[in-house]
């Protein structure tokens, strides 16, 4: 039986692989809300959460608020921390995308001088 290689015994630290997009948590949202059957206008009412904010959470156009971490833990009966950490890791995706962009096109400028 042949051993499985790690990404680390090939030399491919993950740190160094940068998404093609971050995934918004209010796409995750539509996601878990579709799973369970609940409409916006019904999560809403359960959660307190604006009718408005909860579109434009799940259409990307808004982030998530500590708050609303809260009321979606709440209404999902989920732990609030993995709403908060969906925020940050899509923040945090986006930064490097952005770094990464910025790193390739100073590369190409330094190979063109």
């Amino acid at each position: 039986m042949k051993k499985k290689t790690t990404y680390l015994e090939v030399g491919v630290n993950l740190e160094d692989i940068v998404p093609a997009r971050a995934i918004h948590p209010g796409e995750e949202l539509r996601f878990e809300l579709k799973e369970r059957n609940i409409t916006q206008k019904r999560f809403s009412e359960i959660s307190g959460i604006q009718p408005s904010q909860l579109n434009e959470l799940i259409k990307g156009k808004r982030g998530l608020s500590m708050d609303m971490v809260f009321k979606i833990g709440k209404a999902l009966k989920m732990d609030p921390i993995l709403w908060a950490r969906s925020q940050m890791y899509y923040e945090y995706d986006l930064a490097r995308i952005k770094f990464n962009k910025e790193n390739k096109k100073l590369s190409k400028l330094k190979r063109a001088s």
